[in-house]
């Protein structure tokens, strides 16, 4: 009697003991899953360069827009002095897709290399730190595929636009979309391609316009990105881009 007691206590035991080993892997996969899941990401970033080591520097941060009720976002970057400290965020626009997209300026005398996005909702804290390697101030895109890019000197007789593209595939088309006459009528020119930019999967193509001068206050213009049969386009968060966008340096 005492025997069949204690195999039913042992049987009991070792039941136990299974439904609890076989309940964490679940809950393991669940914790990944959810990790796995950012919320947060850099879209893209617009660099301007001034005199005596002077920078400014637009980041733009894309949200899942029901990630949380509260949020919070911020740029945690380098300074001169090798200080890390954070930038606040503020709401920019919402994309098609429902999504955020929150603006940050981070600028100064000799600023460091290196910035990380920081995200707080809802008491969790996430953060897009381009997968451990941070973010530099020289890069352009993130979630986004195309980003006019502006240059240090333009020549004042016609209208260069270069563009950063994520290479997706090596078959891709990169055009401009201009107007001279606020949108009356368009024209659509190819970019072509000028190099890789380095340490990344994106490119640099470049297209140069022959402008009527008189007509500069009328000219505005988009990016158009073809390839795998889909289509992005940069069109400045619906702003589009005019002549005034075009250097970098000032």
């Amino acid at each position: 009697m005492r025997i069949t007691k204690t195999i039913k206590k042992l049987s009991a035991i070792i039941m136990a003991f299974a439904m609890l080993f076989g309940v964490l892997p679940m809950l393991n996969s669940e914790i990944t899953a959810k990790a796995s899941s950012n919320p947060v990401k850099l879209y893209s970033a617009d660099h301007m360069i001034g005199r005596y080591a002077y920078s400014s520097h637009d980041i733009y941060i894309q949200i899942e827009a029901g990630s949380a009720a509260t949020k919070k976002v911020y740029v945690h970057y380098e300074s001169y002095n090798d200080e890390w400290l954070d930038q606040e965020a503020v709401f920019f626009t919402k994309l098609d897709d429902n999504t955020e997209i929150w603006k940050a300026t981070v600028s100064g005398h000799g600023l460091g290399g290196e910035y990380a996005i920081k995200y707080e909702g809802d008491g969790n804290t996430y953060w897009d730190n381009n997968n451990g390697n941070n973010y530099t101030f020289s890069d352009c895109l993130g979630e986004a595929n195309i980003k006019s890019m502006r240059l240090i000197f333009q020549n004042s007789e016609n209208y260069t636009i270069q563009a950063a593209v994520k290479n997706i595939a090596y078959t891709k088309v990169v055009k401009v979309r201009y107007t001279e006459d606020n949108w009356a009528t368009w024209h659509d020119v190819n970019l072509s391609y000028v190099s890789p930019i380095s340490g990344t999967n994106s490119e640099i193509w470049k297209v140069t316009l022959n402008l009527d001068p008189d007509k500069r206050d009328s000219f505005h213009y988009c990016l158009c990105y073809e390839v795998n049969g889909q289509t992005y386009w940069d069109n400045n968060f619906g702003a589009n881009y005019d002549a005034s966008y075009s250097c970098s340096y000032y």
